[in-house]
C-alpha cells in the first residue's frame, strides 16, 4: 500500500537514516550535505512524503524559483524493494509538477536519470557542473 501525505516533522530524518547511496554522492558532488539538502528543500517549498508498505520510500518536493520550479527528491532503499508501487506514486507527484521544471541530476545516478525519464522530463547531455566539474545532466519538463 502507498501513502503520499505532506510532509510532516521527523519525516526527514526517517528518509536520511535510509537514504541511497547515489542521493548521497549525487548531494556530495554538488558541495551540500544530505541534511543539508533536506533543509533547505522543505524550507523552501511544499513536500509530501511517501510510505509503501509503511515504510519511509522518499520525500518529493517543489521549489519555486520565480519564472521556473525545482523538483527535488530524496529516496531510500525501500524504492527498489517495490518499484512498481513507487513509480505509480511517482507518477501522482509529477502529475502537479508545473511545466517550466528543471533541475541537475548526476550522471552516476542512473536510476534517478530513468525515473525522471519515466516522469516524462527530458535529459540532457552530460556537462561539467559539480563542485569539481563532475558530469551532472540537465532534467526539465517541457
Amino acid at each position: 500500500m502507498v501513502e503520499i501525505r505532506p510532509t510532516l516533522p521527523g519525516d526527514s530524518w526517517l528518509i536520511l537514516a535510509n537514504l541511497r547511496q547515489p542521493e548521497v554522492d549525487e548531494l556530495s558532488a554538488l558541495g551540500v550535505t544530505s541534511e543539508q539538502c533536506m533543509r533547505y528543500g522543505l524550507m523552501c517549498g511544499n513536500s509530501s512524503t511517501v510510505f509503501i508498505n509503511d515504510e519511509p520510500a522518499g520525500i518529493f518536493g517543489i521549489i519555486d524559483y520565480g519564472s521556473y520550479q525545482l523538483p527535488w527528491a530524496c529516496f531510500t532503499n525501500v524504492i527498489d524493494k517495490y518499484p512498481i508501487a513507487f513509480l505509480r506514486a511517482a507518477r501522482r507527484w509529477a502529475e502537479g509538477i508545473d511545466r517550466t521544471s528543471v533541475n541537475y541530476i548526476d550522471i552516476r545516478n542512473t536510476r534517478g536519470i530513468a525515473w525522471f525519464k519515466w516522469l516524462g522530463f527530458t535529459v540532457s547531455e552530460p556537462i561539467a557542473f559539480g563542485i569539481n566539474n563532475e558530469p551532472f545532466s540537465e532534467v526539465r519538463l517541457h
